[in-house]
């Protein structure tokens, strides 16, 4: 049986009809599957396309780029930002753009375009501050955003970000948040281990490990066992380096029969970097360097350069517990550590470059803000003499104007009060804004007097003055106070020269008061 429906407007929704694609896409990203979600994605798209479902193909485009940049693709995920970015041109919704953003960022730092990076991740940053949150939209730009954040080594930002997330969007929205959380904590504390930090590194091993126990707990609720253990594998990494590798190879061996350690997986690395440290310490060398290689070897091919890092330290550590000491290990795990701490430094940088690029943005919006507001009339918001001048200086042969005076004025004033005629004044705004066209210029051009800049000729300005008219007589001027009628008197000025139409207007507007008031007459 169906339903009556009504004419009322309703706001298009965040997703498209064909948004189980997406979905489906998604979950194999999330399950490390991405050579398979970039596929799927390019493969879906068609479909998306040919049923006019650009909203799903937008997801799917985006999902595209992250899943390849996941893969270690970084340059075809560079093509896919930027070939999103220009399909985004004519979106409302400058969140999307923000993720776009955000993707273009990571994938330009991993190819070395740095400047370009930076320049995408401070627009980024600028709309996922600048949007109201609450939507699935800001919670998802915030994700890419901090993501991007930390890809350049922004840890406290893409943090804060993070943080700010409110989980209660759904069990699998949760989850993923949380997991990027713990993900955070790891990836923030194995760099500051790297770079020789190691009293840096402790305590945020023990956030992680911390985040890591709820990601968990959210798992449970989600009816996600796989989730779960790779929560358990996070944990138990940040565990090992904080001193206790056998319990935490323990908690590895535990997890892994819950699901398969895929090389595409971060979770993966983490494991392979517990097992080796504990093989390590129960002086089994042969199998540590086993993980261990298994664990370089696998991040090498995504691009992820700090497990990479971290496992080839690890291994120089094995070398050292089975044969001692060498001058030559010391002298590599320098190097290593200088190469990576200048990436550490420089990250002082890029943190001032972001602020630089926000403070510019904040100074412009400032400006444009301050510009419109001297073209403005505080009390009604309409244009004001400045906005008539520039609009009659930029003006065309087929302008014409509308004069209109609010008629006995000063009585509504001497009568009802000031107050009164200030509400006066804005309910007349409203009346105008409603009753003219979009590309029509309003101003409020002093007093009780109003002009309307009409493009389109004489029978155009004739329409609106008539509409006009009729409004205002028309309109319960008793809600603003008992006994109160308003009415107009109404100059319309034929297409002259531009300068003209005001004053053929203004002519037609006293010809109208002269005549008796309450009408509009034409010049």
């Amino acid at each position: 049986m169906l339903a009556s429906t009504s004419g009322a407007l309703v706001a298009p929704g965040e997703f498209g009809p064909y948004d189980e694609l997406a979905d489906s896409a998604h979950r194999l990203y999330i399950d490390g599957f991405s050579e398979r979600a970039a596929l799927s994605c390019r493969a879906w798209r068609l479909l998306t396309i040919a049923a006019g479902d650009r909203v799903t193909g937008q997801f799917l485009h985006y999902i595209e780029g992250i899943a390849l940049q996941e893969a270690g693709r970084h340059r075809e995920a560079v093509t896919v930002a930027l070939d999103l970015l220009d399909e985004l041109e004519d979106e409302p919704d400058p969140l999307w753009r923000a993720k776009a953003l955000a993707l273009l960022a990571e994938s330009s730092t991993q190819v070395g375009e740095v400047s370009r990076a930076m320049d995408a991740l401070a627009e980024g940053t600028w709309i996922v501050a600048h949007t109201t949150p609450g939507r699935y939209s800001h919670l998802s730009a915030s994700m890419a955003v901090a993501l991007a954040l930390r890809a350049v080594f922004l840890f406290e930002q893409s943090d804060e970000l993070l943080a700010g997330i409110l989980l209660g969007s759904g069990p699998e929205t949760d989850l993923f948040i949380a997991q990027e959380q713990a993900l955070l904590s790891a990836y923030w504390a194995t760099t500051l281990l790297v770079v020789g930090e190691t009293t840096a590194a402790a305590p945020v091993f023990v956030t992680a490990a911390q985040r890591a126990l709820r990601m968990g707990r959210i798992a449970v609720l989600a009816g996600n066992p796989e989730m779960v253990a790779r929560a358990a594998v996070i944990e138990a990494y940040a565990v090992s380096r904080l001193g206790y590798p056998g319990l935490a190879a323990a908690r590895i061996r535990e997890a892994s029969g819950q699901f398969l350690l895929r090389d595409e997986l971060v979770e993966t690395n983490l494991a392979r970097l517990v097992l080796g440290l504990a093989a390590m310490d129960d002086g089994d060398f042969a199998a540590a360097r086993a993980e261990l290689r298994g664990a370089w070897e696998s991040s090498r091919r995504a691009s992820r350069e700090i497990w990479s890092s971290a496992a080839m330290e690890a291994m120089a550590d094995v070398d050292v517990a089975e044969y001692g000491p060498h001058p030559a290990v010391d002298r590599w795990k320098l190097l290593a550590r200088e190469a990576l701490g200048r990436v550490w430094v420089e990250r002082d940088g890029r943190f001032t470059s972001l602020q630089t690029r926000h403070q510019v943005r904040a100074l412009t919006a400032e400006t444009n803000r301050m510009g419109q507001a001297a073209l403005l009339d505080p009390l009604t918001g309409l244009g004001n003499r400045r906005m008539l001048a520039g609009a009659i200086d930029s003006a065309i042969d087929d302008l014409a104007a509308v004069f209109v005076d609010v008629d006995q004025f000063k009585l509504v004033n001497d009568h009802f009060s000031h107050a009164v005629g200030d509400e006066v004044l804005r309910r007349m705004a409203v009346i105008l804004r409603a009753h003219c066209r979009t590309d029509d210029v309003l101003v409020r051009y002093g007093g009780d007097e109003f002009v309307i800049l009409v493009f389109g000729g004489g029978p155009a300005a004739e329409e609106v003055a008539a509409r006009l008219h009729s409004a205002v007589r028309h309109a319960p001027w008793g809600q603003i106070a008992a006994g109160l009628a308003v009415t107009v008197s109404v100059g319309v000025g034929r297409p002259v020269p531009a300068h003209g139409a005001i004053a053929a207007a203004d002519a037609a507007l006293y010809a109208a008061k002269r005549a008796g008031r309450d009408r509009v007459v034409t010049v």
